[in-house]
């Protein structure tokens, strides 16, 4: 715990009080200083003013007629004026005709009292039938000044200790009222705060408007936190549900990619596999009996690799299309809708409504992994003999349909849970994969036939 931090709340508000008091007196006095003091040296200015023009035009004749004895016996009447230092009469050319000194000089002021109170000089031009004829030029000392302001110094300062001692009695005897409700309400938080109660709440001390106030205060932020951890709870309860979503997904996933393997290696052996050992044999032989049949086993062996050749091309297409890469998404399902039909015979269209949405890759794989899903549901489920694709695109949001003429969700039960052993993970996997874009699925009876509906948004979250 730091210094700072050490510090109660009595000793806070009895150095506020105190602190209040000083400054204010400060102030008061400091402001009180300093209009007498600007009062007292404007009158100075205006007396020695006044004097200045006195003497000045009792030297004017000694000016005129070049007596500078004269004018000397009346620069020392300045004697009787205690703050007069000394003085300098100046012809018209500016040079000194006559001047008067005190003696002995009063001791020159200190540094600090030059600087905030300097001498003054008294400059009083001097004139004969309105021509300049010399300046009289007074030094003064504010000597007097300066002593007034060592009393005002004096005074205020015995003012402010019997000041601050009023103050800290006053702050003594107040701070215990003040003080006193809120050590015993911090006091109650925390025994509140050890116990982890947050449904308790703090009763009315009675101690005035501002302590009530603080309490009512407190009371909120207990009702706030309450809230908070009830909130937090049911967080925590959806973020578990959610995790156990993604553990079923992630489950599922693995299955679908360990059956796609099995699929895939069962395609691979029992089609160009197969095709490419029989063009094997067939052009060995060829190769060995240098006949009339090897030219026929040769074009055997070489239709052989182009239907193995072709059989590999269609499997690679269906591991990752190259047109959704190239083309889009929508290129990618009219190029889905002509390899089902080419492929199972079924009759399979596809419809673009309005612009084709430009997408960035994760969104455009997703979207057709499940499109791919939903033509696979429906060839191996449905028992069509058509069907349909159509790609929408409204405002933020892109609708994919898969329609059929088949047997419809109740024969097929297709959406109750996925066939792996199929080769496909159901629409539950694709209602869980659709979910990571904030998206969704919705199933429409179309009697004959049924209609799979999944959209979402085209357009990033913000963060």
């Amino acid at each position: 715990m730091t210094r700072r931090q050490r510090r109660s709340i009595q000793g806070r508000l009895l150095r506020a009080l105190m602190l209040m008091t000083l400054l204010t007196l400060s102030l008061s006095t400091a402001l009180y200083a300093v209009m007498d003091l600007k009062l007292f040296r404007d009158h100075l200015v205006r007396d020695l003013g006044v004097l200045a023009a006195v003497v000045g035009e009792s030297c004017v004749s000694a000016l005129v007629f070049q007596d500078p004895e004269t004018a000397g016996r009346y620069l020392a009447s300045l004697h009787r004026e205690y703050q007069v230092r000394s003085a300098l009469l100046l012809d018209g050319q500016g040079r000194p005709f006559a001047r008067w000194a005190r003696t002995p000089g009063p001791p020159p002021p200190s540094l600090m009292g030059q600087l905030l109170l300097p001498d003054l000089e008294i400059d009083h031009p001097l004139l004969f039938d309105d021509q300049p004829v010399g300046r009289l030029v007074l030094y003064v000392s504010l000597d007097e000044l300066r002593r007034q302001v060592e009393h005002y110094l004096a005074l205020g300062g015995l003012a402010a200790l019997i000041t601050l001692g009023l103050a800290l009695a006053l702050a003594l005897r107040l701070q215990r009222g003040i003080a006193g409700p809120i050590l015993a309400l911090a006091e109650r938080s925390r025994a509140l705060s050890a116990g982890q109660d947050l449904a308790a709440r703090l009763p009315d001390p009675d101690a005035g408007e501002e302590i009530a106030t603080l309490v009512q205060g407190f009371n909120a932020v207990l009702a706030g936190l309450e809230a908070r951890e009830l909130s937090l709870s049911r967080h925590s309860r959806a973020l578990d549900q959610a995790n156990a979503k993604l553990r079923a997904l992630a489950l599922d996933l693995a299955t679908l990619e360990e059956t796609e393997k099995a699929r895939l290696a069962t395609e691979l052996h029992d089609g160009p596999m197969q095709k490419l050992a029989l063009a094997q044999m067939q052009i060995d032989s060829a190769a060995r009996g240098r006949d009339a049949e090897s030219a026929d086993q040769i074009d055997a062996g070489l239709e052989l690799l182009r239907e193995a050749t072709g059989e590999l091309r269609s499997l690679q297409f269906d591991l990752s299309p190259p047109v959704l890469a190239r083309a889009g998404l929508s290129a990618a399902l009219a190029w889905l809708a002509e390899s089902t039909q080419a492929r199972w015979g079924l009759g399979m269209t596809y419809e673009l409504d309005g612009t084709a949405p430009r997408l960035d890759r994760a969104r455009s794989v997703l979207a057709f992994q499940c499109a791919r899903e939903l033509v696979n549901n429906l060839v191996r489920h449905a028992r069509a003999s058509r069907g349909a694709i159509r790609l929408r695109c409204r405002e933020s949001c892109l609708e994919i349909l898969v329609e059929d003429n088949g047997q419809g969700f109740a024969a097929s039960q297709a959406h109750r849970r996925g066939d792996p052993g199929r080769g496909g993970y159901g629409l539950q996997g694709v209602c869980e994969r659709i979910a990571l874009v904030d998206g969704g699925l919705t199933l429409e009876e179309l009697h004959p036939g049924a209609r799979v509906r999944l959209w979402f948004s085209i357009l990033d979250p913000v963060a």
